[in-house]
């Protein structure tokens, strides 16, 4: 198969995006249209929201998310895809986050509260490989990268406009 064919051999659609309880519950269909089994990563890695474009981002990826010494990394869920097969997954996370914000006055803490209900566009990144995922011993020294960013070898990126009248408006 040929790299550039490779590429996009994993399709994701954002089927829904509802509130549920106090969450925000998104379901994304994912499709393998590729000859052998592809794996994906399961689990909400990171979650961004832009204020100002009203933009909610799920990423299931370690790509570019930063190496904290002396913290410890949690393993992402790996799940696959049979050869011309389709899943269905459920992400879930707070509809609403509490953040640090750059904002505040010097020397004093601030804080931000986003309703991520309150999301025009939801944006589902999903990082896959054609292999499964096994600890790579060859990283030695100062690697910038987390284990799971190093094995992925593609990103598939889903949009969905969210209908307002499925969201609940935060208080």
């Amino acid at each position: 198969m040929a790299k550039n064919k490779q590429a996009d051999a994993l399709k994701a659609d954002v089927r829904s995006v509802e509130s549920v309880e106090a969450d925000v519950c998104c379901v994304v269909r994912l499709k393998n249209t590729a000859e052998r089994a592809l794996h994906y990563i399961s689990d909400v890695r990171a979650t961004r929201y832009d204020a100002a474009a009203r933009t909610l981002t799920l990423s299931l990826s370690d790509d570019g998310r930063e190496v904290i010494p002396g913290a410890m990394a949690k393993l992402p869920e790996f799940k696959y895809i049979d050869p011309d097969s389709e899943a269905e997954i459920t992400l879930r996370v707070p509809e609403k986050v509490v953040r640090l914000s750059r904002s505040g006055p010097p020397g004093k803490l601030a804080f931000e509260t986003h309703w991520l209900n309150e999301a025009d566009e939801v944006i589902v990144e999903v990082g896959w490989a054609d292999v499964p995922y096994y600890a790579d011993t060859r990283a030695k020294g100062k690697d910038t990268q987390l284990p799971a960013a190093r094995w992925q070898q593609h990103k598939t990126v889903a949009r969905k406009r969210v209908e307002r009248s499925k969201q609940s408006k935060g208080d």
